[in-house]
């Protein structure tokens, strides 16, 4: 098996309804950042020992793949019909109230560190914070039916992961006592 193409050799690629782009684009550029955040992710669930911390994780990881492909003009996902946004950002909002109710109330800045699990995550919810802000660029330009629920779930992702990586860091203290 071959496991390059030299379709991109200078610097275009494709989307999923088969245009042409500069590598780069905007759009590749988003893509990419959500491609970045699941390496990190994928950081932390190696770190991680602990199943549900993990499980949680790579369900956040299919998520991404998901929303990549709807950004890269996938319109119809395997088995879905439309609710993958809607049901994605409902499990967020669950396990955000979750978190929130498990962890004290934080004022002023925190930094990563406590913990390696936490810190992976606190670098990926960086990155999607990058990825807001490239996502807002990006909808400026283009007319997409997912736009809002999309800028919704990258919020509630970047929240999440700020509530997820707190837990991890007080378990984690608590833990070494």
């Amino acid at each position: 098996m071959c496991y390059f193409t030299g379709k991109g050799d200078e610097g275009r690629s494709s989307l999923a309804d088969g245009r042409q782009l500069s590598k780069g684009e905007l759009v590749f550029e988003l893509i990419g950042t959500l491609d970045e955040v699941t390496a990190h992710i994928g950081m932390a669930i190696s770190l991680s020992r602990d199943s549900d911390e993990k499980n949680m994780l790579q369900e956040i990881q299919n998520h991404l793949s998901r929303v990549m492909g709807l950004i890269a003009g996938v319109t119809i996902l395997e088995g879905e019909n439309g609710s993958f946004l809607p049901n994605a950002l409902a499990w967020l909002e669950e396990k955000i109230i979750y978190f929130s109710d498990s962890i004290e109330n934080h004022k002023g800045f925190l930094f990563a560190g406590k913990s390696s699990v936490g810190a992976s995550i606190d670098i990926a919810r960086t990155v999607v914070r990058r990825a807001e802000r490239q996502s807002v660029r990006y909808y400026k330009r283009v007319e997409d039916n997912n736009r809002n629920d999309l800028l919704i779930y990258l919020n509630r992702l970047s929240s999440f992961l700020f509530l997820f990586r707190l837990f991890i860091d007080h378990k984690s203290n608590s833990q070494e006592l």
